[in-house]
């Protein structure tokens, strides 16, 4: 599925709230919700879209780690929580909310790949992480790409 035109951004909205404004936004046609680990609101947006009846596939779902949750012991951990929240197995884009502010976070840390099979290299600022989280675990569609490239590889 591609990235929808429009979403919803569900910032600093919080329980019947938000369950409203998503569930409103989907009747509206909108199918791209974004929610995050901050906004403490993954359960009411999983429960609106639950409510909602619009299949799961017809959904693009983006959701945020926080900065506690960035380092390997946490990271996974932390989307499973919000995949539970959220009631669904998967997001569509998982997002660094916040890259180590004040460098609390070692960038070797964050951008090395969650389970340590694949290694940023040399030069972190030339790659980017493209995770794609299910319940069964890191998919075969995580990999390390050039920032530059072209065509997926």
């Amino acid at each position: 599925m591609a990235i929808p035109a429009f979403g919803l951004g569900t910032f600093r909205l919080k329980d019947d709230v938000v369950i409203a404004s998503v569930k409103a936004a989907l009747e509206l046609g909108y199918r791209a919700i974004d929610t995050a680990q901050i906004y403490d609101n993954e359960a009411a947006v999983g429960q609106a879209i639950a409510e909602s009846g619009v299949p799961r596939d017809e959904l693009f779902i983006t959701t945020k780690i926080w900065i506690e949750n960035l380092s390997k012991d946490k990271l996974i951990a932390s989307l499973q929580g919000s995949l539970q929240k959220l009631r669904t197995d998967y997001v569509d884009l998982t997002l660094i909310h916040w890259p180590s502010p004040n460098d609390a976070v070692a960038v070797e840390e964050f951008y090395g790949s969650p389970d340590g099979s694949e290694e940023a290299g040399s030069d972190p600022s030339d790659w980017y992480l493209q995770l794609h989280y299910s319940t069964d675990g890191a998919r075969d569609c995580r990999r390390w790409r050039r920032k530059h490239c072209d065509q997926p590889d």
